[in-house]
Order: structure tokens, then sequence, then C-alpha cells
């Protein structure tokens, strides 16, 4: 296999020695990336255009140390980045045609590595904050944010705030973070409301919204992704 494009195997069974990660949800998402100012921001990577993707997440209502992201490569591809907190992440290309059929997604093990959170330490530096309820439409939803402890350090730093509206019927499902250092804090505390996003936001340190992801639907699935044991690095032996 050419290691630019993956096929990811597909079984209908699995070995008991391999890695199981259950998914019962499948989330749709639209993002929307919208274009920054390049004079407010000197020396600063920035976006030239607004840009739209769709997304699609893979998750396990009962479980939110794992997760799998899956986006449109091309016109007959997906890429899927799947990610454990506790020691996985992998990086793959799979045939669309296979998504909708496939039970069991086996990820070989030349596309799995070590993950180790580089940012756990920030968890120091940063909190999540519970806002007043909103309403939208006529609904009200439930909203946290997510940023630096110190205000001054968030603008020195150029840090911005993320900030989450929550679905109050989909209090079923953990909630979902895509950010590792926001899982770690939530980790840490585990004081905010569960249930699905219905909307998340990212406020740079100018106050302008830089990126916005809102919910499309959601879907009850049964989907496994299976890890290999030789490159199981949860396992505390590795």
């Amino acid at each position: 296999m050419k290691p630019i494009l993956i096929t990811l195997l597909l079984f209908s069974t699995v070995c008991f020695s391999q890695k199981q990660y259950e998914f019962d949800y499948l989330i749709e998402y639209e993002l929307a990336l919208y274009k920054e100012d390049s004079i407010k921001k000197k020396h600063h990577p920035i976006r030239e255009k607004d840009e739209t993707i769709k997304r699609y997440y893979l998750t396990n209502s009962k479980k939110n140390n794992y997760l799998a992201i899956v986006t449109e490569l091309d016109s007959l591809n997906y890429n899927i980045i799947f990610k454990d907190e506790d020691g996985i992440y992998s990086n793959a290309h799979f045939l669309k045609s296979d998504l909708d059929i496939a039970e069991y997604i086996n990820i070989e093990c030349q596309y799995v590595r070590r993950y180790r959170n580089p940012y756990k330490y920030q968890i120091n530096n940063y909190a999540f904050n519970i806002l007043n309820d909103t309403l939208i439409n006529g609904k009200t939803y439930s909203m946290y944010k997510l940023g630096l402890i110190k205000p001054k350090k968030a603008k020195r730093k150029k840090i911005g705030t993320n900030y989450y509206i929550i679905d109050k019927k989909t209090n079923f499902h953990l909630p979902i973070f895509n950010f590792s250092t926001a899982y770690e804090e939530w980790k840490d505390n585990k004081n905010l409301p569960s249930g699905i996003y219905f909307e998340k936001y990212y406020i740079d340190y100018l106050g302008n919204i830089t990126s916005r992801e809102k919910l499309v639907n959601f879907w009850k699935i049964d989907k496994k992704i299976i890890i290999q044991e030789e490159c199981d690095y949860t396992n505390k032996e590795f």
C-alpha cells in the first residue's frame, strides 16, 4: 500500500488480542473558518479566505477519551483521524463506499503511532467556566467556555477562547473534545454539563470569531475501530 493513500481493511470478525473501540453515534458538523485580518495579525499565521468544511465525528456516548474525525479528501475518499487520549494516534485515508458498510475498521500498525499530549501541563493554565444558559430560536441551551485563567497572559501569548453551546436534550452523551487540553481539563474536575455541542466557536485574542462549528445532525450507529495488539500504545508494557 502507498503511504499517501490508505484503504482501511474491513472485517466482520475480530480477534480477542486486538484492541476494539466502539462507537455508538455519528455526528455531522459544518465547520466555518473565517478570513483573518493580516494587518491586525502581523507576524502571526493568518487565514486568507473563508472556508467551509463538513466533518463527521464517530463517538462513544459513554467514553470520551477517544474519537474519530472524518472529512472528505476527494470524490472517492475520506480522511479519518483517530485519537485515544491514553496513547494512540492515526491519520489514514479510506474509500467512502466502505464507511456505510463496514462494522469493523482495522487500522494497520504502520499507520498508528504513540500519542502523548505535549500540552498536558497546560491544565494548570486553562479553566472551564460555566456560563448562563442561552436562548436560540426559542430553545434553551447550556453554555461554557475554555480559556486561559489569566486574561493578560492570553493577550500576550495571542491565545483565544473556545465557547461551547450544548443541546440539553443530548445529556445522554458525555462532552466531546477534539482538543487534548480540553479533555484533560474536563477529566480533572468533570463539572461540565453533558451533551452534544450544538455549536462551538473560537474567539481570538483580538475579539474576533475565527471559526464556528454547527451541528447538522446525529445518528445512532454501531461501528468499531480495531488496533492490533502490537501497536496498542495504551498498554502499559510499551
